[in-house]
């Protein structure tokens, strides 16, 4: 039963956001639904339209709210003043916000296109009723001009134009926000977005011209009902358009939403920045080094700003991580990946173009979940590629400020696919390192790095031979020669095998050593011959490639300037159990936070991990995470 309630209760603090809204949204249809059903006055509309009626009225209610809170996310300036607020009473509740600020944008966006269809549908056979079902006794209830006229004709109104235009609109904006859409054509998703407006003006419009009537109801009801009923007396309804709450719903966020516009505008124009410096950084990354003009402009450790280039596009925004925070000389950093058209278009401009020629406007810096990193007691951190740039700041923090109480202590992860991209950071670590240890807190950042990429690896073997030889004893021996290093291994194989015959051997091996040397994981296996063959020579090609040949010297830098990095760099991937295993072994039984930015395979395998880690043990982990794209 304790294993059920913890299951359970783990189950609803993950979902709880998820639960709510659909938990709200329910509500909102089924109680205007039962509204229209149940209502007196609308009993003739209800007798002409049937479900359709109440069904087009509980999707508009839902759809309302949906257009209303759709926005919210995106007032990045309102985001700041709720930091100034929520930051001193409730940090967590604002970064948790920030975190599933996006995911909310998302739901709230889906829900809006599902029941967006829903109600066009719904609207549809309203026509046909409306067309079919003409009441010649009383005409003022009709929007048909006759029975049986074409629903078309209908559709033609300013009601019908206008739902067949916002329909049209969320279906494209849906259509293109599909991640397989948005990765492949980044364009089409952005310029299909800026058609919200016209969608916040057609849905005010829309309901204005008043298709849908309701009976006037008198004060003595309940005589004007009994009169219906009986045979005698017949009184003439009186009906009036139901009137629109729209507007009242949109008010306030359409208002929030430009003044945050119109001040985001105001400042992008005084936010004109000057390029210093851009150097090129391996994995095809660019390091900007930027100047703001103004003196009120500062960024805390984990913010990120928007960025335009003027001479790339005058539309296009892309937001980016400072990863070095502005200084006295109003000084910040962006790393920026080469990947998509925009970024090749700019890295194109910044290649052909002198840097006092590039327009360049930024907008922030903007808050982001990220932020709670720095103010950790314990911080998770685990990035993969340029995903380590919210971290970087972090590292520089407490470089400046090695006992400072936040962040108590980091635990830092790094995946690369090669050690050419651990050179951009292993100055500021290896700084970072020695800084700690001087001043008696080495425990206060545990850094981890992986290289996966295994050819890349091989580096040191570049210049080796192998040779694998069987002799007439039925010895088979590994002899691999670099730089005066000889590694020889020598195996027996049972006399009943067969010499060429290389399957279902048990192998006992003796390495001899003649000169210590550290090697990687290759020197020290076994490399199996193919069948069939006595002697097989095996020589590692050189490439002699610009890039290979800087990879090489930059690694033997790497491990000959910087020792106390390189003996943090590990090859292949995380085995995430054991590294869960023993973040669980080391704070048992405590709430820790893990801040992940990269790659959406990394995303899931994490926060998959870290619900199967909060249901199996006592340490309960919240997973953080943050995506741009």
């Amino acid at each position: 039963m304790t294993r059920f309630m913890s299951i359970a209760c783990v189950y609803l603090k993950q979902h709880f956001f998820m639960i709510t809204w659909i938990s709200l949204v329910v509500y909102l249809f089924y109680n205007t639904y039962i509204f229209y059903s149940n209502g007196r006055q609308f009993y003739y509309l209800r007798r002409m339209l049937g479900i359709g009626l109440c069904v087009s009225r509980g999707t508009a209610t839902v759809l309302n709210v949906c257009s209303a809170l759709i926005l919210l996310p995106l007032c990045k300036k309102l985001n700041q003043i709720l930091f100034r607020f929520l930051s001193k009473l409730c940090p967590g509740l604002f970064f948790l916000w920030l975190e599933k600020a996006k995911s909310f944008h998302m739901t709230v966006a889906f829900t809006l296109l599902l029941f967006g269809v829903i109600h066009s549908v719904s609207h549809f056979v309203n026509l046909w009723n409306f067309s079919r079902r003409y009441d010649e006794q009383r005409e003022e209830i009709n929007f048909a001009s006759y029975k049986n006229e074409n629903p078309l004709n209908l559709l033609m109104s300013l009601a019908g134009v206008s739902g067949v235009a916002m329909l049209c609109i969320i279906l494209c904006m849906g259509s293109t926000s599909i991640r397989v859409v948005r990765r492949r054509v980044y364009n089409a998703f952005w310029y299909t977005h800026h058609l919200y407006l016209p969608f916040m003006v057609l849905l005010v419009i829309h309901p204005i011209s008043g298709v849908l009537k309701e009976e006037v109801l008198e004060d003595n009801d309940a005589s004007h009902i009994m009169s219906m009923k009986s045979n005698d007396t017949f009184v003439v309804p009186k009906f009036s358009a139901i009137k629109s709450k729209t507007w009242l719903w949109m008010a306030v966020p359409l208002t929030f939403y430009f003044v945050d516009l119109v001040w985001r505008i105001f400042a992008r124009n005084m936010s004109k920045v000057n390029i210093l410096r851009v150097r090129h950084m391996p994995g095809r990354i660019i390091s900007l080094v930027l100047r703001c003009p103004y003196e009120n402009f500062s960024c805390r450790v984990g913010q990120y700003v928007l960025v335009q280039c003027l001479d790339v596009s005058v539309i296009e925004w892309h937001p980016f991580t400072v990863v070095k925070v502005p200084d006295t000389e109003r000084e910040f950093e962006l790393w920026i990946k080469v990947k998509g058209d925009w970024t090749e278009a700019l890295e194109r401009v910044l290649l052909g173009s002198e840097y006092d020629t590039i327009s360049m406007l930024i907008d922030g810096p903007f808050s982001s979940p990220m932020e709670g990193a720095c103010k950790s007691d314990i911080a998770i951190c685990v990035a993969a590629g340029v995903g380590i740039t919210p971290f970087v700041p972090m590292l520089e923090f407490i470089c400046r400020n090695p006992r400072s109480r936040y962040p108590g202590r980091i635990h830092l992860i790094w995946i690369v696919r090669s050690e050419q991209e651990i050179i951009s950071l292993v100055e500021l670590a290896d700084k970072c390192i020695r800084k700690l240890r001087n001043e008696n807190r080495p425990d206060k950042l545990h850094l981890e790095l992986y290289v996966t990429n295994s050819r890349e690896n091989d580096n040191t073997l570049d210049k080796a031979t192998h040779t694998i030889q069987i002799n007439d004893k039925g010895d088979l021996t590994h002899i691999l020669t670099k730089d005066k290093v000889v590694v020889d291994k020598t195996a027996t194989l049972y006399p009943k095998c067969k010499r060429n015959t290389l399957l279902d051997i048990d192998v006992r091996i003796n390495k001899r050593f003649v000169k210590k040397s550290k090697k990687n994981e290759e020197i020290i296996t076994l490399l199996t011959p193919k069948p069939k063959r006595n002697t097989i020579e095996i020589k590692l090609n050189k490439d002699t490639s610009k890039g290979t040949k800087v990879m090489v010297e930059e690694k033997c830098n790497i491990i000959k300037n910087y020792p106390l990095v390189a003996c943090r760099i590990k090859s292949g991937r995380p085995y995430w159990d054991r590294v869960f295993g023993y973040w669980v072994h080391l704070y048992p039984g405590r709430e820790l936070s893990l801040y992940c930015c990269g790659p959406k395979n990394l995303v899931k395998l994490l926060r998959i991990q870290c619900k199967n880690t909060s249901l199996k043990t006592k340490t309960k982990f919240t997973f953080i995470h943050e995506a741009f794209s």
